[in-house]
């Protein structure tokens, strides 16, 4: 393992000669590959890290890479793809983990095409041997006299009432269960999800199992009665549910379409033998990483707690009722967002603690104007101040870390995320190398939010974001 030099003097010349949009990316397809598998919020556009990673690589030596709050994967897909020894990553979102790892997954051409073949017959077959039952649901359903629309009854029932209906079939369909489970899903499509699934569950070899599931996940999300673009958990209108009645194989088969595309581009492109680590763990904690092996580092961490900014486990929940990735169960499933930076509240009698001036400032301010978001913000920065710390034990010395990250405003307090990372880093030996900023035209964000929570009360999110360059400098 070659000793990583100081490429201070080199990263800031460069960096400083880059037209000021050269990281904005506008218009650039971001979906090439299989970044383009499935839609994930929030996501940090690939040419970001391949960028970082060219530039790096220019001046310095590195070999391994890490990721440490992943997300669907866009960065160990770079990494693998720039060919590093070993990439690392790590999330607590199990959607996350299989994203993650089916997307870093080279599959050969002409095994993909043997595969999606087998698939697509036996998914004929089941839907032809399954027609009177798929036909018959609706009246069934209709001559109990029960609105598909509405969370009573159809809306939180719906598992005993097709168990019932599946029993006059004498079918050993197993349906899912979980919470108002009609609720979110129609009766039909209920029915054909799980058969397309049992179809898919059968298939022997994980890697392509796990990439169908992929293209299931993507089904189940558009079939679902949630509302499009959102990330938050919301139904359409009451009065559209009834004429909304999705063809769930059509659309799965234009997901599998898409994706064996991507995932044959990335087998043509992908040409090294880099190996990939995916784990579904917490990135405060860090046991998949040794310590002292990192060499590059660049990730976006969440701009907040979930609940008031990007909601990765309720976005993630269609999916994942479905799913059965055993990394949770169906109860803790709902629990992800509290799971991630900022889930679990401060006391309210907390003092601000942290190594940070700005934070510390930022604190006070909110805390005048409401203690219960005060605890939200110090919760999510104690947070990520041990993340930080986890994170830098696993560097090198010399190694770099590329923080992308927004200012989010609460309660019309400006959290300069940019100068609070770069506080925090100072005790872990971090020192502030260079501080980007840069639009943020393709990032998908809902365009305006509320927060004082004040009935009416908008203003407009964050349209920038900084990638702030640190170098480990001591051990």
């Amino acid at each position: 393992m070659a000793v990583l030099r100081n490429i201070d003097e080199q990263l800031t010349e460069e960096f400083k000669k880059l037209p000021i949009d050269y990281w904005d990316f506008e218009g650039e397809d971001t979906k090439e590959l299989t970044h383009g598998l499935h839609n994930y919020p929030a996501v940090m556009v690939y040419p970001i890290y391949r960028n970082i990673i060219d530039i790096v690589k220019r001046h310095g030596e590195v070999e391994t890479f890490l990721d440490p709050f992943m997300g669907s994967g866009t960065g160990l897909v770079e990494g693998k793809l720039a060919g590093f020894n070993k990439v690392y990553g790590t999330d607590l979102n199990p959607l996350a983990v299989l994203l993650s790892k089916v997307k870093t997954t080279v599959l050969k051409e002409d095994s993909v095409d043997i595969q999606d073949k087998l698939l697509r017959e036996n998914i004929e077959q089941a839907f032809v041997s399954s027609k009177q039952l798929l036909d018959n649901i609706d009246n069934y359903i209709a001559e109990k006299g029960l609105d598909v629309s509405a969370k009573d009854g159809w809306g939180s029932d719906a598992h005993v009432i097709l168990r019932e209906y599946l029993d006059t079939y004498n079918s050993g369909l197993k349906i899912p269960d979980f919470k108002n489970m009609g609720y979110w899903f129609k009766p039909r499509v209920i029915l054909e999800l799980q058969l397309i699934k049992d179809i898919i569950l059968q298939i022997e070899n994980e890697d392509f199992r796990n990439f169908f599931l992929v293209c299931f996940s993507e089904t189940a999300r558009y079939v679902s009665n949630t509302r499009n673009g959102e990330f938050k958990l919301f139904r359409i209108k009451k009065e559209k549910v009834a004429d909304f009645n999705p063809d769930v194989k059509i659309e799965f088969y234009k997901y599998l379409d898409r994706n064996i595309e991507k995932i044959k581009d990335f087998d043509k492109r992908c040409n090294n033998d880099c190996e990939v680590s995916v784990a579904f763990e917490d990135t405060r904690i860090l046991d998949s990483v040794p310590d002292n092996s990192i060499d590059l580092m660049i990730t976006s961490p969440p701009y907040g707690d979930s609940k008031t900014t990007v909601a990765y486990g309720q976005f993630s929940r269609p999916s994942l009722w479905w799913l059965d990735l055993e990394l949770m169960d169906i109860e803790e499933l709902n629990q992800v967002d509290n799971n991630l930076l900022g889930g679990k509240k401060v006391d309210k009698d907390f003092e601000c603690e942290l190594s940070s001036r700005t934070l510390e400032k930022a604190i006070k301010e909110i805390k005048e104007k409401d203690l219960d978001r005060a605890r939200d913000v110090y919760s999510f920065y104690e947070d990520l101040d041990k993340a930080m710390e986890s994170i830098t034990k696993k560097m090198r010395h010399n190694s770099y870390q590329f923080w992308v990250v927004g200012n989010r405003t609460v309660k019309e307090v400006k959290l300069l995320t940019n100068e609070i990372i770069s506080e925090l880093g100072e005790k872990y030996g971090l020192v502030e190398v260079y501080d980007i900023p840069r639009n943020i035209p393709n990032k998908v964000m809902p365009s305006r939010n509320s927060p004082t929570n004040e009935t009416g009360k908008t203003v407009s999110t964050m349209t920038n974001e900084h990638i702030v360059v640190l170098r480990k400098d001591r051990e």
